[in-house]
């Protein structure tokens, strides 16, 4: 038997399969039908569209000082992730003056900035959004605290 023959008699014998379009097509469907439901579900579960798209607002606090002092006690708040519908956090420090931070607040929460000055110091707050568009200014009297605050739109 030569190879040519050999080949012919194994194809002969060779049974052949098909696929059926229609088959896949239905599996593929139902693959994605799956994987969608599945992408839904965990979409819902953690609050919807809104809250993975993490829509929040670029938030700049300023403050300055007349006469400028060294240090002086800043309270802000800030949300720690965009991406979770969760009450900003609020944070203490001292910092030099003029001081100015950029944090992001979450669509329809509070922020806020306050500080303490030195005795006799007369302190400026303001909160601007996008660094831009002033949302709240405040100038305190010699020696107290001054506080800005302003809820973000939704």
């Amino acid at each position: 038997m030569t190879r040519e023959s050999h080949r012919r008699t194994m194809q002969a014998h060779t049974p052949t399969t098909t696929v059926c379009p229609m088959k896949t097509l239905v599996v593929v469907l139902a693959v994605l039908a799956v994987v969608g439901g599945g992408t839904v579900l965990l979409v819902n579960h953690y609050g919807g569209w809104k809250t993975l798209t993490g829509k929040a607002w670029a938030i700049t606090y300023e403050v300055s000082a007349e006469p400028a002092e060294t240090l002086v006690e800043v309270t802000y708040s800030e949300s720690a992730t965009r991406y979770r519908n969760e009450t900003p956090q609020v944070i203490t420090t001292e910092k030099p003056l003029p001081w100015t931070f950029e944090v992001v607040i979450n669509a329809g929460e509070r922020a806020q900035v306050s500080a303490t000055p030195k005795a006799g110091q007369v302190l400026t707050c303001r909160i601007l959004l996008d660094g831009v568009k002033e949302l709240a200014s405040a100038t305190g009297k010699p020696g107290e605290t001054v506080s800005c605050d302003s809820v973000t739109g939704t």
